[in-house]
């Protein structure tokens, strides 16, 4: 035989000796991505004792509300900690009347009180210390006229409701202190 083909059946020998190709699942290993979990959002915290200026928005009165009625309030003045917003104007918090008494004959004035309770913002409830007593102005001159005007009957005169005024402005404090989320770039 020829040299040429001598090598072309070798050549030819040669490749049916090879190794059948792996399966695509086996032939080469898998190299896992390294990622690294972000970064967790910066916080800023509020602290306990923080103060809270809140505005009455309805009327509360002896007359027309009972131990245990809440009412809503409303953050007057944005609550800030070093330049970052937290709390906006506007939020919305909640009271609770714990003690009310109607008025009474011979002048008897209502007496009503009041504690604050939390206020929501940013998805957080911020627990709120506070209260707020209250009794209505004494009757005991308008009795004394009433007295001189209708005799006994002028002693059936009620005193005047205990009310905290909407618009009434009170303060609360923080019970505890809350982690906020900075918005990112708010570095």
């Amino acid at each position: 035989m020829s040299f040429n083909l001598l090598l072309a059946v070798a050549l030819a020998a040669a490749s049916q000796e090879a190794a059948p190709p792996l399966p695509a699942a086996e032939s080469a290993p898998a190299v896992e991505a390294l990622v690294t979990p972000p970064a967790p959002a910066p916080k800023i915290v509020l602290p306990k004792g923080s103060m809270v200026r809140l505005m009455v928005t309805k009327e509360v009165n002896s007359r027309d509300n009972h131990p245990g009625d809440r009412f809503i309030l409303r953050v007057d003045e944005e609550v800030r900690v070093d330049g970052k917003l937290l709390i906006p104007i506007g939020t919305k918090a909640w009271g609770e009347l714990v003690q009310a008494t109607k008025t009474g004959g011979v002048g008897k004035s209502g007496t009503i009180n009041a504690r604050l309770l939390y206020l929501e913002a940013n998805g957080k409830r911020i627990d709120l210390d506070g209260e707020r007593q209250s009794s209505g102005g004494g009757g005991t001159g308008q009795v004394v006229a009433s007295v001189i005007a209708f005799g006994p009957f002028g002693l059936l005169m009620k005193g005047n409701n205990a009310t905290i005024k909407a618009g009434e402005i009170l303060n609360g404090y923080t019970l505890a202190d809350t982690a906020f989320d900075l918005p990112v770039g708010a570095q």
